[in-house]
């Protein structure tokens, strides 16, 4: 059974006679001794284990007491202590982090630190983060989050007119966050508010276009640069599997002549069995590259990067383009969803599809994947059927 107290050493006394107090530690017939910060000018300002004779005493008696009940909450965590030596038992309780009660800031800085993820995720967390603590005040224990906080925090976002999924987002955050705090051991609610708790129904977006509509998008003519780059760009999407602006961005097609090889962003800390997207680039996607791309292998606009110009010509100008094909609403995500629905209609395998748009696929979630693996041929062929539906 470990002993602790406060104490001044008469040996260690600093210039002056000055003595800091220390924290000592008995156990298993060995004593040691831990320093504080807190010292004081004098023996006579020391009595029975408490500060005394000083206008502070009473603020500093206070210090002590937090310090000492820190170590002796430290020791209660280690739980069996007996077949530790006294050194061993000061390592532990002055080297671990037994400071269980973390505020939300202090669980989001720690999970932020020491997180794998990508940097547009980091980027969406840090904006969950902020609408988070306008709801709930940043130094709140986090085992103080409990249901209300949950449906307060729903209405709150529901207000200000968030998406249902934007607020599925953020309130999957904070279950993030909770299960980050449970495995550190961090201080969490006795009962986990997620339970019973139903988070709002996630909206997929029916933006996908008929084949008909793509050929529209494909065919236009028009004098307009804007809409010029954003029907290039949609087809080019489409006619390379759904690609992403960011990942079709990153692309050097000096490097990728023939075959496109790349590891999608949004899922490369994520880990996955389809490591890259890889398939032969379609005979209809060369002339756009060729059109756009830049010496170094990349696709510009201009003398600019493609991901940031086409960010603001897609908000110009996609509406344009919508009304010069008459379709009522289009956005370049559209590509992607059409390229999927019609590979599901024209009969290829999830498995490939999968493939082809970088999904993350692992065998935790998917079974089959553990025995089956898709090839680079099958993407191309499977695309090859997609596009074979345009002519």
């Amino acid at each position: 059974m470990a002993t602790i107290r406060t104490v001044i050493v008469p040996t260690k006394a600093l210039k002056g006679g000055r003595h800091k107090v220390r924290v000592s530690v008995a156990h298993n017939g060995e004593t040691r001794y831990i320093p504080t910060s807190i010292i004081i000018d004098n023996v006579r300002e020391f009595k029975n284990g408490i500060i005394v004779n000083r206008g502070d005493a009473a603020f500093l008696n206070t210090k002590l007491r937090k310090v000492v009940q820190h170590y002796q909450d430290a020791i209660d965590e280690l739980g069996y202590i007996d077949g530790l030596t006294c050194p061993e038992l000061v390592y532990s309780i002055t080297h671990a982090d037994f400071n269980r009660h973390k505020t939300i800031k202090e669980v989001y800085e720690k999970y932020m630190e020491v997180a794998d993820i990508a940097d547009g995720t980091r980027k969406g967390y840090r904006g969950h983060y902020r609408c988070i603590t306008a709801f709930i005040d940043e130094n709140t224990l986090f085992e103080r989050i409990n249901h209300l906080t949950l449906a307060g925090f729903n209405k709150f976002m529901l207000e200000r007119g968030y998406t249902a999924n934007t607020r599925r987002d953020k309130l999957v955050f904070i279950m993030v966050l909770l299960n980050f705090a449970e495995r550190c051991r961090f201080a969490v609610p006795a009962y986990n508010p997620f339970i019973g708790y139903e988070l709002p129904a996630q909206e997929v977006r029916q933006s996908w276009l008929s084949v008909d509509e793509v050929k529209r998008i494909r065919d236009v003519q028009t004098d307009n640069r804007g809409i010029t780059i954003c029907r290039d760009m949609f087809m080019l999407s489409y006619y390379l599997g759904g690609i992403n602006i960011v990942d079709l961005a990153n692309v050097n097609f000096n490097e990728c002549k023939h075959v496109l090889h790349y590891v999608r962003q949004k899922t490369q800390k994520k880990p996955k069995l389809n490591k890259f997207v890889e398939f032969s680039i379609p005979d209809e996607a060369q002339p756009i590259i060729a059109k756009y791309k830049g010496k170094d292998g990349h696709l510009t606009i201009g003398t600019k990067n493609c991901a940031k110009s086409l960010h603001y010509i897609f908000t110009a100008k996609m509406k344009e383009l919508a009304n010069a094909v008459g379709i009522k609403s289009l956005i370049f995500y559209a590509a992607r969803k059409s390229f999927a629905q019609h590979a599901f209609e024209a009969g290829v395998s999830e498995s490939v599809v999968d493939f082809i748009l970088g999904h993350r696929v692992d065998k935790v979630t998917t079974a089959l994947y553990s025995y089956i693996s898709v090839t680079p041929q099958q993407a191309s062929d499977a695309i090859r059927l997609v596009l074979d539906r345009l002519k």
